[in-house]
């Protein structure tokens, strides 16, 4: 007989349009209502509250995430890590939106709101919600999909939920609907109209450099070179938030200042503004510094890529290639071109799957730097022929792909610049990934351990990866032992960082491998640490899957606590209902065959505080 699917207690979330309903009595109400589009700008005034409301909860959560915290609230702790050093950030180049920083960022917040609301045993009021920004609501809808795995019981409402804020981005509006709408499907709310009214919010005091550049780009009263140095360098710090709208806010301000100044001297005094507001960061991951600026055709094409990028990221992939189109309508260099031609092929491959398509840009931009005499000329042209052997590879064309590859490696060989590198890192570990495809399991192993030879100073963060793609190509290649070595190795070091995400991942897989070895007193251990550390991060599905495994493992087929779990989940719908369906079957068998395996790549989507 199939087990009963019992609902989970949860958090009674109600979405109202009004702009302020009538609260529950001794609620926490916060107005989380912004001006601007500003990621954290609603969270902050959330975990101020829940600071008050309990002080001792919110402080020791602080603490034992210092670096977390301090992405919230800059300078709040002296002495501690760099968030940079522990967690990697999403790829421009790689069209790659994925940001274990940000999962880090706001699965502490919503731990906060949800320990807030168990402390205090008091409804959550959260006013001005539609004039929340997006990045701090994926916090409270973490919040309330960690409530339903704890069995919290209480009460969240959001109030003005229609209602839009003064500063916005036009371009973003229609997505911004629908990532509402997908926030009430998270939360189980009824999903509210919208949209509504604009109100007359004023701006507030910032508190980060993105919150600096964002209301400079939108001040008509600064000179235009400062409106435009501070929307691009906006872009460049929302993009490591996450901040899409934020984002296209800046870029839509940037291009109206050029539309609105025809001045040819603008340019110049743009870069003079960007060296007066500039702290100086640059990082491959985003190449917006100092070079990236140039007259203005080249402004408008920055912008233009900026767009495009959030486009992708945020799956309006029409829009995208739209928008990498107008970045070709400009008059820029040959190395631009190539540029904009590489971000239209990548999409192609990435996210239409049109690969001929794709190559026909890659052409169009080796074609465009035929023209060039830059320095730069060799890095653009390695970076198109890395898109084009990702088609080849697509089609399984294997020699085909390995040449391209091996192309981009003679473009860059002799450049050692951040870009470059990058490059060099891709190229490395795509040449790793050709050879485990057609089965070259010991050529794939040695081409992954070239990591070991460029440097002994790689983090902890990268080691985590590395040790685990190593293991996994170990394991394909029968290499059992060594597989489990380097699997266990990559476990420590996601220990090392405190990085439960990664050790449950890992340790899940372990389980199911000592399972598969038919060793079910190693596989319930593993299963055991998968369930702490998937409780540690608030995941219902991760840690329905584990409490799975351990029964399995265990001999049982009883599995009401797991099937409570999977019931909780709005993250992972497809694997959830296929948990689902195995426990309704009854049969261990059933259940064994669901539970993950492990893989040759380490990197997982962090969509509980992703949208879509």
């Amino acid at each position: 007989m199939s087990p009963p699917f019992a609902r989970p207690r949860e958090l009674a979330v109600t979405v109202e349009t009004s702009p302020r309903a009538a609260p529950p009595s001794h609620a926490i109400e916060v107005d989380v209502g912004v001006a601007l589009p500003v990621a954290f700008g609603g969270l902050r005034k959330v975990l101020r509250a829940c600071e008050a409301a309990a002080p001792q909860v919110v402080h020791a959560l602080s603490r034992a995430h210092p670096s977390e915290w301090n992405r919230l609230f800059p300078g709040a702790i002296d002495g501690v890590p760099d968030l940079g050093d522990l967690a990697l950030t999403p790829s421009e180049r790689r069209l790659h939106r994925e940001s274990e920083q940000m999962f880090w960022v706001l699965n502490v917040a919503a731990k906060a709101i949800m320990e807030t609301l168990r402390v205090s045993g008091r409804p959550l009021v959260l006013h001005g919600a539609g004039e929340c920004d997006l990045v701090s609501l994926r916090a409270v809808m973490r919040a309330a999909e960690w409530s339903r795995l704890e069995g919290l019981e209480g009460t969240l409402l959001f109030t003005g939920w229609n209602v839009r804020r003064p500063h916005g981005a036009e371009s973003f509006e229609a997505r911004r609907q629908a990532y509402l709408d997908a926030l009430c499907d998270r939360m189980r709310a009824p999903r509210a109209p919208t949209p509504g009214p604009v109100s007359s919010r004023a701006l507030e005091a910032p508190v980060d450099l993105e919150g600096r550049y964002l209301q400079v780009a939108v001040d008509a009263a600064q000179a235009p070179e400062t409106r435009v140095a501070a929307a691009i360098l906006a872009i460049r710090s929302c993009f490591f938030t996450t901040n899409y709208e934020g984002a296209m806010l800046a870029a839509e301000q940037g291009l109206a200042v050029l539309a609105a100044n025809a001045d040819a001297a603008l340019a110049a005094r743009v870069v003079q503004a960007w060296e007066t507001l500039d702290t100086g960061f640059a990082t491959p991951a985003i190449e917006i510094e100092r070079a990236s600026l140039g007259d203005v055709d080249e402004l408008k094409a920055l912008f233009a890529r900026s767009m495009g990028v959030v486009h992708v990221y945020t799956g309006a992939h029409d829009a995208a290639m739209e928008a990498f189109a107008r970045g070709l309508e400009c008059r820029i260099p040959p190395e631009l071109v190539a540029r904009l031609h590489m971000f239209r092929a990548l999409t192609l491959t990435k996210r239409f799957g049109q690969l001929p398509n794709a190559r026909t840009e890659v052409a169009a931009g080796l074609a465009a730097l035929e023209r060039s005499a830059s320095p730069d000329r060799a890095l653009q042209e390695g970076w198109l022929r890395n898109v084009c052997a990702l088609t080849w590879f697509q089609e399984r064309k294997l020699d085909k792909a390995l040449v391209e590859e091996k192309q981009a490696m003679r473009c860059v060989g002799d450049l050692h610049d951040a870009s470059a590198t990058h490059l060099k890192i891709n190229l490395i570990s795509n040449a790793s990934y050709l050879q485990e495809t057609a089965r070259q399991y010991g050529d794939a192993i040695s081409t992954w351990r070239r990591f070991e030879k460029i440097s002994e100073s790689w983090g902890v963060n990268f080691a985590k990866h590395h040790r685990y793609r190593l293991a996994g190509l170990e394991l394909a290649a029968g290499e059992r032992d060594a597989a489990v070595a380097h699997f266990t190795e990559a476990f420590a070091n996601a220990d090392a960082l405190g990085d439960s995400f990664h050790r449950q991942v890992i340790a899940a897989e372990l389980g199911r491998l000592f399972l598969d070895e038919r060793q079910p007193a190693v596989a319930v251990d593993w299963f055991t640490r998968a369930e702490e550390h998937a409780r540690a991060i608030g995941d219902p599905l991760k840690t329905a899957e584990s409490l799975a495994g351990q029964a399995v493992a265990a001999g049982r087929t009883d599995w009401p606590e797991a099937v409570r779990c999977a019931e909780a989940s709005t993250t992972w719908p497809k694997q959830t209902e296929a948990l689902k369906a195995a426990l309704a079957q009854g049969e261990a068998k059933a259940v064994h065959e669901v539970l993950p395996r492990a893989r040759t790549k380490l990197n997982r989507p962090f969509d509980p505080v992703n949208l879509y």
